[in-house]
């Protein structure tokens, strides 16, 4: 997958937000009728047990080790084997409005094949004992299993460039963000990445930002932290060469630095080289 899709996917999911409304762990016996939701995402992981999934016209064997995300409104029809019956945990979720377009864009499959058995059910099993809690931390622990077990849901998509290109919001942004990172070192205006998008500048600033998470010049500031990081760590070019090539003056990516790591650039590749120092020495 093209770098700059995988920023744009992995900008999305820092901003995705979704309200877990179910989570349990349940047993699917033949005869079982799956209800249609038209509001709810459904995230199912296959504990044990198989059988058959309809969906449309497609159709999926059920068996241990399958995590599948389930669009809103689905017909589903869920037969399982005699014996054993099938257990699988389970959550029904909303997503924003947003959220539901770029899964519908991204034609995300409705399942995937995992190797984190274990992982994964303990992820479900934090996700149903914090839905059922009352604690203070429990909101907090229930995205927390959900992301996770969306997580390992991503890491087996087999997301296709060429379906990403079929997306005009999404080839409008990679030409822009490929354009920003090949001119990090000059200057960069709302008004050339603009044009790129063919939009007005205004109408640009708010579109940049729905797809990407930040103002365009954010993001440009972000990337050139990002890649003063990397020189940092893997050069030993000084501080106000660094600056130059990032397209800053040496005073203002020490003030930008500062502001995005907590620490100036020479404090920076002072402790990390120190840490990867002791890395290296633990790894021998």
């Amino acid at each position: 997958m093209k770098p700059t899709y995988k920023t744009i996917i992995r900008n999305y999911f820092q901003r995705f937000h979704a309200e877990v409304t179910m989570a349990a762990f349940s047993y699917a016996r033949p005869g079982m009728k799956v209800e249609r939701l038209p509001e709810f995402y459904r995230l199912w992981y296959i504990k044990e047990g198989e059988g058959l999934l309809s969906t449309g016209d497609q159709q999926y064997e059920l068996r241990a080790g399958q995590i599948y995300l389930l669009p809103p409104g689905a017909e589903l029809s869920l037969n399982p084997a005699a014996q054993p019956a099938v257990g699988l945990y389970w959550c029904h979720f909303h997503a924003t409005r947003g959220d539901t377009q770029l899964f519908e864009l991204l034609r995300l499959p409705f399942c995937v094949e995992s190797v984190h058995r274990e992982r994964i059910i303990a992820s479900f099993e934090s996700l149903i004992h914090a839905f059922h809690s009352s604690s203070l931390s429990s909101d907090l622990r229930v995205r927390a299993g959900m992301l996770e077990i969306i997580a390992f849901y991503l890491d087996y998509c087999e997301l296709q460039d060429e379906i990403l290109r079929r997306v005009d919001s999404l080839q409008i942004i990679h030409r822009v963000l490929e354009y920003i990172d090949g001119h990090l070192a000059g200057n960069i205006g709302v008004e050339e990445l603009a044009k790129l998008a063919y939009l007005h500048p205004n109408y640009f600033i708010s579109f940049f930002k729905n797809a990407v998470g930040f103002s365009p010049i954010q993001y440009v500031n972000k990337r050139r932290m990002e890649e003063a990081r990397k020189l940092l760590e893997q050069t030993d070019r000084a501080v106000n060469e660094v600056a130059g090539q990032v397209g800053l003056q040496n005073h203002y990516l020490s003030r930008l630095f500062k502001q995005y790591m907590g620490l100036s650039p020479s404090h920076y590749r002072r402790i990390y080289r120190s840490s990867h120092h002791l890395l290296e020495e633990g790894d021998q």
